[in-house]
């Protein structure tokens, strides 16, 4: 498919002036980059709002955007990948997506439950991603993380804030990528999240929920 690659050729360039990804081989690029974003495609529907927080290069954001139509924002805290995000956008054509320099505590101040679906891929632990994606949601909307084999591992760390986040776990989806294990965990946002979360200064990163 043209725009793939595209975006793979765009993805190659820049990372040659500036660290977008240490994965650069082209068949490596489409299976642990493209692949693996695009497990969760059967998840997204056309008219949905969706929010991919720590979208780094674009992931798993713009491979499902190029996919399917709904609504795309993705946010990072580093400028250079911002940018090379809405090069991505406009190269691509993709309508009603943007890319946004900002950090997730900060976003959340005017965006709280405006969500219909939050998605990151290999941000942070579950116990400071939940912090970070819960406040986002409608209630009744759905957060995936996606993670790798230990996602058991860090669902059981992160049971308390679940709790006080209001999230509640629909389902994990194992998927074997080329010999890899990915792990898809499903959350569903059952009450609103209190208006404290998430906190600031790395505060869900330095002490988790």
């Amino acid at each position: 498919m043209y725009k793939f690659k595209k975006y793979e050729e765009m993805l190659i360039e820049t990372n040659k002036k500036f660290n977008l990804t240490t994965i650069v081989d082209s068949s490596q690029i489409k299976v642990k980059h493209f692949d693996d974003s695009l497990t969760i495609e059967k998840y997204i529907n056309k008219g949905m709002k969706v929010l991919d927080i720590g979208s780094g290069a674009g992931f798993p954001g713009i491979p499902l955007r190029i996919k399917k139509e709904f609504d795309l924002t993705l946010i990072d805290s580093v400028n250079k990948k911002v940018g090379f995000m809405n090069e991505v956008i406009e190269e691509l054509g993709l309508k009603n997506t943007r890319a946004i320099h900002t950090r997730a505590e900060d976003y959340a101040k005017n965006n709280r439950e405006k969500f219909d679906m939050v998605v990151s891929r290999a941000v942070a632990k579950l116990s400071t991603l939940l912090e970070y994606a819960l406040p986002f949601l409608k209630v009744g909307g759905i957060f995936i993380a996606m993670k790798g084999p230990k996602a058991e591992e860090e669902l059981n760390e992160a049971e308390n804030a679940l709790k006080i986040l209001g999230g509640e776990l629909i389902n994990i989806d194992t998927i074997d990528l080329n010999g890899n294990t990915r792990k898809n965990i499903l959350i569903k946002k059952v009450r609103s999240t209190k208006i404290k979360y998430p906190r600031a200064k790395n505060l869900p990163k330095k002490n988790p929920l």
